[in-house]
């Protein structure tokens, strides 16, 4: 936009006569404008904003003042005027070789009048004329004020005829109370913009004060693992040699003495290899006899009773082995202690291997943890660590306990989960001992580490995994 649309907008306003027949009529031009002062004053109160606040100043004054062109102006930067708003048109045309003539005459004016807060009168027609711009001749610049301090705005009318002293008195009015709305919108602004940077310095010393606790902090790193009681040094019960379970002679969880019968294995077989060796030691005994007495006037028995006391050793040998045999069929505790297996028609009939294991006694006071800690969270596992130990029947009381032995590998558990096994032995002994079999959660507390990598070390663990870095 040029300055031709702010001249056609000054020949607009010459087209309508009524203001000129008010002037004529009274002798002046400002009789009729107190009432709308009244209303200006309260409407500028409305105004949210400098922008909307230049905008009303512009045109409400422009029709009060009955003037042909209203430029409200502000300094910008240290000491150059801009055109902020220009009654009758939506936007500034800053590109209008008026509008940059007004803006260095308002400048140059200002430098000579810098601390002046009363209307001046100026003459526009020298000034504008060397700018080869037809323009009104007579100006009214009102520089705005909060009391007697300058705000660093201005507004300029112009017209073709002379201003009174009464148009003097109105726009200083209205001056007044512009500059005072500014003010008030500015200390909103700062209000609101020290709002905004007392919660922004909230904000960053939060930020900061949080990160100086996740770097300077220290906690202990911890893992969790599920944990189960069982038996410190268990006895295990093995089947002696290959056979078939014919019983068990024990209840699950029974107490058991040295020497009491748990396991008994079918015999048949073993009974009757004992028997026939038994026979055989009584023939082998009858014939060394026999040939004992025949030793004494034959030379030929005396060479054969040699050869039957030989066989009469292999059978009693034989007989002898096949004893050890049928009392290995009943296979008896070497301890005293609580017998451990599960449920004993599992083992009716079931044949075993040499030296697989059939149960357990143990020593229900002497008693550890039982701990599978997967290999993500095997970062605690040295000897002595401490363990807190909350079994599923006993939440609220942890057993305290230390690591006694971990596993070296890992291995994978019913789940296909890798874990390593870990025993832990309660810290004191303890009168009331949890009950062999009871399970819980394993908390193992490792070395002191900061905040920051105790709550971000499972996610950075993660965020490595999915892209390598």
């Amino acid at each position: 936009m040029t300055s031709v649309a702010i001249e056609r907008q000054s020949t607009t306003e010459a087209q309508h006569p009524v203001a000129e027949g008010q002037a004529r009529a009274s002798g002046s031009e400002v009789g009729p404008g107190g009432e709308r002062l009244i209303r200006i004053e309260g409407a500028l109160r409305h105004c949210d904003s400098l922008d909307q606040l230049w905008c009303h100043l512009a045109n409400e004054g422009q029709s009060l003042l009955q003037a042909r062109q209203s430029l409200v102006f502000c300094l910008s930067g240290r000491n150059r005027w801009r055109v902020k708003a220009v009654g009758g048109l939506a936007r500034v045309p800053h590109d209008s070789a008026q509008v940059l003539a007004y803006q260095h005459l308002v400048g140059s004016d200002w430098r000579e009048h810098r601390d002046e807060t009363q209307p001046r009168l100026l003459d526009l027609a020298n000034v504008l004329e060397d700018e080869g711009i037809p323009a009104m001749r007579h100006g009214l610049w009102i520089p705005l004020s909060y009391g007697d301090r300058p705000i660093g705005a201005g507004w300029l009318l112009t017209r073709e005829r002379a201003w009174e002293t009464p148009h003097l008195a109105l726009a200083s009015r209205l001056a007044q109370a512009y500059g005072h709305g500014a003010s008030a919108i500015r200390g909103r602004r700062r209000v609101s913009l020290g709002r905004a940077r007392g919660a922004r310095g909230l904000a960053l010393a939060t930020v900061l004060g949080l990160g100086a606790a996740l770097a300077l902090v220290q906690v202990p790193l911890t893992s969790r693992a599920p944990a189960e009681v069982v038996a410190s040094e268990p006895f295990v019960v093995a089947a002696p040699m290959a056979g078939v379970v014919d019983r068990i002679l024990v209840a699950p969880g029974a107490r058991v003495a040295l020497g009491d019968p748990l396991v008994q294995l079918v015999d048949v077989e073993l009974r009757n290899d004992f028997e026939v060796a038994q026979r055989k030691v009584q023939v082998a005994q009858s014939k060394a006899l026999r040939l004992q007495q025949a030793a004494i006037a034959s030379s030929e028995a005396k060479r054969e009773l040699a050869i039957a006391r030989s066989e009469l050793r292999v059978a009693e040998a034989e007989r002898d082995y096949a004893h050890d045999l049928l009392d290995k069929a009943v296979v008896r505790a070497e301890r005293s202690g609580v017998a451990l297996y599960g449920d004993p028609q599992d083992w009716v009939g079931r044949p075993v291997r040499v030296g697989e294991a059939v149960m357990q006694v143990a020593d229900p006071a002497d008693i550890a943890f039982r701990l599978e800690v997967a290999a993500a969270d095997a970062v605690t596992l040295e000897r002595g660590a401490s363990v807190d130990v909350f079994l599923d029947a006993a939440p609220l009381e942890p057993v305290s306990a230390v690591v006694a032995r971990a596993a070296y590998k890992a291995e994978k558990n019913a789940s296909g989960i890798a874990n390593f096994k870990v025993m832990a032995i309660p810290e004191t002994p303890r009168e009331d001992m949890p009950r062999l079999g009871l399970r819980g959660t394993a908390r193992i507390h490792g070395e002191p580490v900061s905040l920051f990598y105790y709550l971000f070390r499972r996610p950075i663990v993660t965020f490595r995994q999915l892209t390598g870095v």
